[in-house]
């Protein structure tokens, strides 16, 4: 049985997770003068309140909102991104001493402990929680004491704290010694996360709000810059921490401190479904932000070569792509009412998996891993590579018949001269540990129709996952795809595919040690292109002269990107170049250094006759 009406309230100025639980209680902070309401939570500005102040007090408005408004036998304040660790494990943490967690969801709370059962149990057991100390010389670089981190610190002001201990003094002599010796110390409490009981909430929000609003009389605000602004919320950190030092050190009260935790991520997953109802043509691409010129150029392509009789519904999976970035790809797609771009973070099925990786690749490349999962509402889509460019509608290729097969793919005519002896290894490695029963049905996974629920029924995400990690891979998910989809794999026309002849090494020196079948199947699909695929590390956006190039800028020209990419282009060129002559020119001093020594005669009478050709 839960004894104890135990309120824990999450200050909240956007959209995030919300957490189902007894305890929690979500709160809009500054929720006054907020251009959107939230639903399901409560708000700051009802009754008794200074929603207002949200500017300046941070955090504070909520604890104001519950001091005065609500009522509980424990009250106790979390961030929406910032909660306690109510496990008995220390977790890994920063020098702040956050504790940095991935995702806020189910599974975050139960790892912490962060049930009603154990909250009510640990809570009762103490009169005030407060969380860890941060130590101020483990900081980088270190300070020296918490006086110093405040008046060092670019949008807080000395001065007001020195009027803040000014009003201590005056007003609550008794904490005043506990006020200096604790800016002097190192070891500070920041935040403003507590749990307490009732009464010792109630004297503490009193002492704490009477020394801020005199705080207010004294000083004037009005030309602090926005951080500087929050000069309430800055002090009401040091506050808690001189009062909380003050009742710890009496011993009055059991006081304890939990490990504070931060969450990279709070938003709250949304389910993603197709977003067209009639002839939705869904199609998946990976990219980083670093990527999103050359992921723009291929969307242009698609756009280019798209049908008006069909529903485009790009999804990109990322981790980072910024809002400025998805800004501009959107203007790709503004003048085209069947164009919509979504954007779905995978890392969270990943992580805790450590995935091989090298070269020119990056860790993008096993996002296609996790489609089956990551949209449930799709039984079929098209995952092209981001280093790709279209030349025909990816209706047509998406409008394969897949039926009883997992995926749709193009035969590898690179892969099968690797094997037949361009690459030492790589017989041995596809014979012994892909195990492949046909080396020449490995498939290219750049272009893919996967069939997703024929996945879902076949392989769980968890074996998927495991699998991918059992191995170093040498060509990473594509070795995976191709040891997962044997014998159910629909080959298709390998101009939805084709390969550039990377270094024009590629037809001479690979393909042509393929079986012949495969050879002339690749230059047929040269003939005309469906998709050209810039597989290889050198891009035509870093060497324009590679082999089909002139089809990558005639649309990267369209997008608002071309200028960066030639910036890039030519920036790379000069640093190579630089780097290169400032080598030869190192050796030519060397040498100089070695004949003629500086000092010598040697030196003094080569130097003369230099100056004499020179008429100086």
């Amino acid at each position: 049985m839960l004894d104890s009406k135990i309120k824990v309230y999450i200050s909240c100025h956007k959209d995030c997770y919300l957490p189902k639980s007894s305890f929690f209680y979500p709160i809009q902070v500054g929720a006054k003068k907020a251009s959107v309401r939230f639903t399901d939570m409560l708000h700051d500005d009802i009754e008794d309140n200074i929603s207002e102040k949200n500017p300046m007090y941070c955090e504070l408005t909520a604890q104001y909102w519950a001091w005065k408004n609500d009522d509980a036998d424990y009250y106790g304040f979390f961030h929406y991104r910032r909660y306690m660790n109510f496990s008995d494990k220390i977790l890994e943490h920063n020098p702040f001493e956050d504790a940095e967690i991935n995702y806020l969801d189910d599974s975050a709370l139960e790892f912490l402990n962060l049930d009603d059962e154990n909250v009510h149990r640990k809570v009762e057991q103490y009169d005030i929680i407060a969380t860890t100390q941060v130590d101020l010389h483990k900081l980088v670089p270190p300070v020296k004491s918490n006086y110093e981190q405040y008046a060092i610190t670019p949008y807080q002001y000395e001065e007001d704290l020195i009027v803040m201990l000014d009003i201590i003094k005056e007003r609550y002599p008794e904490y005043y010694e506990t006020a200096t010796s604790y800016f002097k110390s190192n070891l500070g409490y920041f935040c403003n996360m507590f749990i307490m009981k009732r009464e010792l909430f109630h004297d503490y929000s009193e002492w704490l709000f009477d020394i801020l609003f005199e705080h207010e009389r004294r000083r004037d605000y009005s030309n602090y810059d926005i951080a500087g602004y929050r000069v309430s919320g800055y002090l009401g950190e040091r506050l808690f921490g001189i009062w909380y030092t003050y009742h710890k050190t009496k011993g009055t009260y059991r006081c304890t401190e939990f490990q504070r935790t931060l969450f990279k991520s709070v938003d709250t997953p949304a389910r993603v479904l197709p977003a067209f109802n009639e002839n939705n043509i869904p199609i998946a691409l990976a990219a980083n932000d670093n990527f999103v010129p050359y992921t723009a150029t291929l969307i242009q392509s698609i756009v280019d070569n798209s049908n008006e009789l069909y529903n485009y519904d790009i999804i990109i999976l990322t981790q980072d792509i910024t809002a400025e970035s998805k800004k501009r790809i959107g203007w790709i797609i503004e003048n085209s009412n069947n164009f919509k771009v979504r954007y779905i973070d995978p890392t969270k099925l990943i992580e805790g998996y450590n995935f091989f990786v090298r070269g020119h690749f990056g860790l993008q490349t096993y996002y296609r891993l996790v489609l089956p999962e990551l949209i449930p509402d799709y039984d079929k889509i098209v995952y092209l590579d981001s280093d790709m460019i279209v030349n025909d509608d990816v209706a047509k290729l998406f409008g394969t018949d897949i039926e009883g097969y997992l995926v749709a793919a193009c035969y590898d005519p690179d892969t099968a001269g690797l094997y037949n002896g361009y690459e030492k290894d790589k017989k041995s490695f596809m014979d012994n540990v892909m195990k492949m029963e046909n080396p020449y049905d490995y498939f290219q996974a750049g272009t893919l129709v996967i069939n997703l629920q024929e996945f879902r029924s076949t392989y769980s995400m968890d074996y998927v996952l495991k699998f991918a990690v059992s191995e170093k891979w040498q060509l990473l998910d594509q070795d995976i795809l191709n040891c997962l989809c044997k014998g159910r794999v629909k080959y298709i026309d390998m101009s939805w595919n084709v390969m550039v002849d990377y270094g024009h090494i590629r037809i001479k020196e690979i393909i042509s040690i393929a079986p012949q079948w495969l050879n002339k199947m690749y230059m047929e699909a040269r003939k005309n292109p469906k998709i050209i695929h810039y597989a290889g590390p050198e891009k035509p956006w870093t060497s324009p002269e590679e082999d089909m190039a002139e089809y990558f800028w005639k649309y990267a020209k369209k997008t608002s990107y071309y200028e960066a990419m030639l910036y890039r282009m030519a920036h790379s060129v000069a640093n190579q170049y630089y780097h290169k002559n400032r080598g030869i020119k190192n050796k030519v001093f060397r040498i100089k250094d070695i004949i003629l020594p500086y000092g010598t005669r040697r030196h003094k009478a080569v130097k003369k006759l230099y100056l004499k050709i020179l008429g100086k």
